[in-house]
């Protein structure tokens, strides 16, 4: 619809252009009837209707109410008999008829073209209202985020402190994906590849100083709904964290990949190529939270030997 209107020329306000305009539009019209008046006969009048549609729709009701006028005084004087004023009975009803739908197709069409520009307005102050929202939920989601790393550090507790140190990052993972929502772009949804990319750099940088290990992303161009794109976030971000905790002894270098894969179905994989799956995996690396939002989402998940390292491989169904 927002196309549609682009498409189409602004009002112009002079009524000489608005009136002139349509006068061509209607003799344009005018000679193809001329010139099917004689095979057509008076299904050629209809071809006039285009002309009055035009008119309408570019400029206003008006216009389109002179186009139905001038295209019946023309059919009038194309039809009426040289010795006489009125026509004969048999044409007055078809023109009466023509005058009818004539008049209601350019309230019709000037109806429409309003209702185009009030759905776009409407469209565009729901898209304001969204990208509102968006900011308004990252402030909240930073507030909360810096309430909890001011109460980390005040924790003595190194379990409260861990567990609180979770928390901060799931809330990240999810600032990063309305710091991705779009809602003029994309219909509304959330660049996976940039918003990947951006969570494990976030993530390698966190660990960079602990671990020497190197966090790489390779997507492909895919965009997903909020409520699509945040678990699938939330669980890359398990996933990594875990790999970069515990899959590397102190000081060995490694690679954390995460890959995005789009066709028949949605896969995500991410493999490291350390010291492989732990025997405890389904409570290291299949965290009860990883398994519930790969639930949440419809997709199934499963922990392959990557010889050397592990993979974690989770399909979306398309």
């Amino acid at each position: 619809m927002e196309h549609v209107l682009r498409a189409l020329p602004p009002r112009p306000r002079s009524a000489v252009v608005r009136y002139g305009i349509t006068t061509l539009l209607v003799m344009l019209c005018f000679l193809v009837v001329v010139g099917q008046y004689g095979r057509a006969g008076l299904l050629g009048f209809y071809l006039l209707f285009p002309a009055i549609l035009l008119a309408a729709v570019l400029f206003d009701r008006s216009a389109g109410i002179y186009a139905a006028a001038l295209s019946t005084l023309l059919l009038y004087l194309l039809m009426k008999p040289a010795n006489r004023l009125l026509l004969p009975n048999e044409l007055i009803l078809s023109l009466v008829i023509f005058v009818l739908l004539a008049l209601g197709l350019a309230v019709i069409s000037d109806g429409l073209r309003v209702a185009w520009e009030r759905a776009a307005a409407a469209e565009r102050a729901k898209d304001l209202l969204l990208q509102e929202l968006g900011h308004r939920t990252r402030n909240n989601l930073q507030m909360a985020i810096s309430v909890l790393s001011l109460q980390a550090r005040l924790k003595a507790s190194p379990e409260a402190r861990d567990a609180l140190d979770k928390a901060i990052l799931r809330l990240q993972a999810i600032a990063r994906a309305h710091d991705h929502f779009e809602p003029f772009h994309h219909n509304g949804r959330i660049d996976m590849r940039h918003y990947l990319e951006t969570l494990c750099n976030h993530l390698g940088d966190m660990f960079r100083e602990v671990t020497p290990i190197a966090v790489k992303v390779d997507a492909d161009d895919v965009h997903l709904r909020t409520e699509q794109a945040i678990p699938l976030g939330l669980i890359v971000n398990e996933l990594v964290t875990n790999s970069l905790k515990h899959a590397f002894p102190i000081d060995r270098a490694g690679t954390v990949t995460v890959a995005l894969r789009s066709g028949s179905s949605l896969t995500l994989t991410v493999e490291d190529n350390g010291a492989g799956c732990p025997v405890d995996k389904q409570e290291r690396l299949g965290s009860r939270l990883t398994r519930l939002l790969a639930q949440q989402l419809g997709a199934t998940i499963a922990w392959e030997e990557a010889a050397p390292g592990c993979r974690v491989r989770l399909v979306l169904p398309d």
